[in-house]
């Protein structure tokens, strides 16, 4: 399906991407591991796999900051320049280091050391951007079908929703059909508002209800056609298909019609993201510089360089007068002949 699409690593890639999958997941102990994707750098790319792990996280002395497995920090990222090389684990996302993200743009350059210069100052180094930047990716650009994913009233937790069908073909065409499967990352750096500490039970409801209405969240599953539009445009996606576009029909004992062409569904807001879908399967990736089209950012020109003081220049008589210049009076020749045989004569 990606391959329809236009991405296509290559057999020896794709090889080496699968057992890199693989051999990650039985040294780290993760679940539900899958290629996230590719971000470009000035001077090495990053490859990224994301998953879940089942082990207790590090002990978090930050209440602000979710915890593993719950709102940005409900998966794991590792990364690598290289698919034969060992994997990083990025680090846990910190709600400041999504603010700050949202206000500059910077292009990766493939040091997780690396430092941000940038206005404001990002409070961490390029790894810290690097899980931050993955994280509104992530939330923000990968959809599945409506009604897929439904959330469990006794656990509160998402889960598969009984005797789904998956619509047909052409209802996908309508951005209406899909919806994103995670929720929206507040203005907070986090998918919940966290509650202070030290306060009164009638106090903390009102300040709760206060930052609720100030920071409002949206319907988890909503509709990608309710996403804000790009500037001139009527949406914020695109879709096309591409592929055998006809429609056959299913053999016996099946009904009705399918088609073996592929939907493309690509966001105009994050470039580089990408779903695909045939056949009831469905499928994300992201190739891109990990920048979002439209964020603010601080890149100011360099001033030029002080020009030195030109030199004087020295005054010459109009090429093109108005007027005739007035002429000097000729010399009188007689009077210097004379004045000089007198001389002579002495």
């Amino acid at each position: 399906m990606f391959d329809w699409a236009g991405v296509n690593f290559g057999e020896e890639e794709s090889y080496k991407i699968c057992k890199a999958i693989k051999r990650l997941a039985q040294m780290s102990g993760g679940d539900n591991m899958r290629f996230f994707g590719k971000i470009y750098g000035t001077k090495r790319d990053y490859w990224i796999i994301c998953g879940k792990l089942k082990e207790a996280e590090e002990t978090v002395t930050a209440k602000h900051i979710e915890k593993r497995g719950q709102g940005v920090n409900a998966q794991v990222f590792w990364v690598t320049d290289n698919l034969l090389n060992d994997w990083i684990q990025l680090p846990e996302c910190r709600p400041e280091h999504i603010m700050v993200a949202r206000m500059i743009k910077h292009v990766f350059t493939g040091d997780l050391n690396a430092e941000i210069n940038s206005n404001p100052p990002f409070p961490g180094k390029e790894r810290h951007l690097l899980r931050a930047t993955l994280a509104r990716i992530s939330f923000a650009t990968q959809i599945v079908p409506k009604g897929l994913f439904e959330i469990d009233e006794e656990t509160n937790e998402m889960k598969f929703t009984e005797d789904f069908q998956v619509p047909p073909f052409e209802e996908l065409k309508s951005l209406e059909s899909w919806g994103n499967l995670h929720p929206i990352i507040l203005q907070a750096g986090r998918v919940t508002h966290s509650e202070p500490e030290g306060m009164e039970e009638d106090a903390k409801e009102a300040y709760m209800a206060d930052l609720e209405e100030k920071d409002k969240t949206e319907e988890r599953f909503r509709a990608i056609q309710e996403h804000k539009p790009m500037p001139g445009l009527e949406t914020a996606w695109l879709v096309k298909i591409v592929g055998d576009q006809q429609q056959y029909n299913l053999l016996p004992p099946r009904e009705g019609t399918t088609t073996y062409s592929v939907m493309v569904l690509r966001s105009l807001r994050w470039p580089g993201a990408i779903t695909v879908t045939k056949g009831g399967k469905c499928a994300f990736c992201y190739l891109g510089y990990g920048l979002k089209r439209g964020d603010p950012s601080y890149n100011p020109t360099e001033p030029p360089e002080v020009q030195k003081d030109p030199q004087d220049q020295y005054e010459n008589p109009e090429p093109t007068p108005l007027e005739a210049p007035q002429e000097p009076p000729e010399p009188d020749t007689d009077a210097e002949k004379k004045g000089s045989d007198e001389e002579e004569d002495d």
